[in-house]
């Protein structure tokens, strides 16, 4: 495969046609499955305003650059010289050609009934030499699908287009790749009201100047609002890091960079796995209290899981480099943690926080998730010998998620010391305990989004005013760094 260049965290192929081509010859001949996604502005667009598409492209196995403004953006924004534009309906055309040539049998998915039979006997007439395995028109519900996987199973295509527009097709494609069996499977869009007739292409010197979208615009002035929406394409490209990272590097420690379902898939893969994990979410504070005591850097720096839970995680990230995409609080990770413990049927453990407080969190906990498995709680105040209590306790509970609420850093030292427990899941809370027992309240929605939740905490709470500092050393550790890095 040719090498990727990434346009707003979107991977992009850099291949003209021949080598798309031979890509696909060679996904065909692995007999295993692969996914073709044309790549354009439009669709960056729609990826940043759906994560469940953004997730789709980043994993196709082949991203084509059919957009003129991906070009333009590599090249103007990233030096980067891509080599080719690929148009979908062009690499539709060349490939039931080199079908043609090999014989391969072929799937045709989506479009209306009438204008797919279209489709089908204009293949059978020019490209005499493939075979039209099976056709399905677009026009199927959620009960219909496993039934059409089955029969694109049973039909034994070596390839397959779908038009059913985006981002559907691609998500069609993505949720049953692998059940479906075939070897390159490629969404196409209107490519077969194109090859129908339906649709007239702009004549070939427009296509060569790339100058198709202002011709459709002609024909069809209701594209306006998409030709408009190129300013946001350009706004995107500015505010997204130029290629998404899973992990980022900060001081030593990894800090995930995926969003919330990802974090759940790792989570339940964690338990699943039996053994132990530690997952840190990390802010400021206890940032600037890991750079003053080693052994909590250390404990932190070999977390199984690290995830941004302040903007000042996002920040000094920015400042060294690469940029957090996804901060995600530590109380809605816990929540979303609880969450999947009800569906799974896990067994959660509270420890910390002051007895009425982790009892009554507790309670709202399970007044709130009724098929949730609280295997008990106790709280944060205990001696050496009431701890080897609660340890048999939840040894005895066979617990898979334990949340500690004792505060940044130390609930972390603890969970780290007792890890021959061998929980799954171990995770400082800090003082989600409070919040969810109703007697400390989160900042209004608004002050949430804007990342001074921690400003709302000192106003109401200005016995946090001595937190400051901390913030403030956690600033000038990473300023400090950035200027060091800077002159090496």
């Amino acid at each position: 495969m040719a090498e990727r260049v990434h346009v707003a965290g979107i991977p992009v192929d850099n291949l003209d046609m021949d080598e798309a081509l031979a890509a696909v010859e060679g996904f065909v001949a692995s007999r295993t499955p692969h996914m073709g996604v044309a790549i354009n502005p439009e669709k960056v667009i729609k990826a940043k305003q759906d994560k469940a598409l953004e997730k789709v492209l980043r994993k196709s196995d082949l991203n084509f650059c059919d957009g003129i403004g991906i070009i333009w953006a590599s090249r103007v924004f990233y030096h980067e010289h891509i080599k080719s534009r690929i148009t979908g309906v062009d690499l539709f055309l060349r490939l039931l050609e080199l079908a043609d040539a090999r014989g391969w049998r072929l799937f045709l998915l989506g479009s209306r009934p009438e204008t797919l039979s279209g489709v089908v006997t204009i293949v059978k007439e020019r490209y005499p030499g493939l075979v039209v395995a099976g056709s399905h028109d677009g026009y199927f519900t959620a009960v219909d699908e496993p039934g059409l996987v089955a029969e694109i199973v049973a039909a034994r295509a070596d390839i397959m287009f779908v038009g059913m527009g985006s981002p559907k097709q691609e998500k069609f494609l993505a949720g049953n790749l692998s059940a479906m069996d075939v070897p390159f499977a490629m969404g196409v869009g209107g490519s077969y009201n194109v090859l129908s007739g339906e649709f007239k292409r702009a004549p070939a010197r427009v296509q060569r100047l790339g100058l198709e979208w202002l011709y459709r615009f002609v024909l069809d002035p209701k594209r306006l609002p998409r030709i408009l929406s190129l300013p946001r394409f350009v706004g995107i490209v500015l505010r997204s890091p130029r290629e998404h990272v899973d992990n980022i590097d900060f001081f030593g420690i990894s800090i995930s960079n995926r969003d919330i379902d990802e974090l759940l898939e790792i989570a339940d893969d964690f338990v699943r796995s039996g053994v132990p994990h530690l997952v840190v979410t990390l802010n400021g504070e206890m940032a600037a209290r890991a750079f003053r005591d080693a052994e909590f850097l250390e404990i932190v720096q070999q977390a199984d899981l690290v995830v941004a839970d302040g903007v000042g995680i996002v920040w000094g990230a920015r400042m060294l480099g690469p940029r957090i995409e996804n901060r995600i609080p530590g109380i809605e990770f816990s929540g979303s943690l609880l969450a999947l413990a009800e569906c799974r049927g896990y067994r959660v453990y509270f420890l910390g926080a002051k007895p009425d407080i982790v009892e009554r969190a507790a309670s709202n906990v399970m007044a709130r998730y009724p098929g949730l498995h609280v295997a008990g709680f106790h709280s944060g105040y205990f001696d050496a010998t009431e701890e080897a209590h609660i340890i048999q306790e939840i040894l005895g509970a066979h617990v898979d998620i334990l949340l500690v609420g004792m505060g940044g850093g130390a609930q972390e030292k603890w969970i780290w010391h007792h890890r021959d427990m061998s929980i799954p899941i171990a995770i400082g809370v800090g003082g989600t305990f409070d919040v969810w027992s109703g007697l400390v309240r989160r900042a209004p929605r608004f002050v949430q989004k804007t990342g001074t939740e921690w400003l709302y905490r000192l106003v109401v709470q200005p016995s946090r005013v001595r937190r400051v500092g901390s913030i403030f050393y956690f600033m000038f550790r990473v300023l400090a760094h950035r200027r060091t890095a800077s002159r090496s």
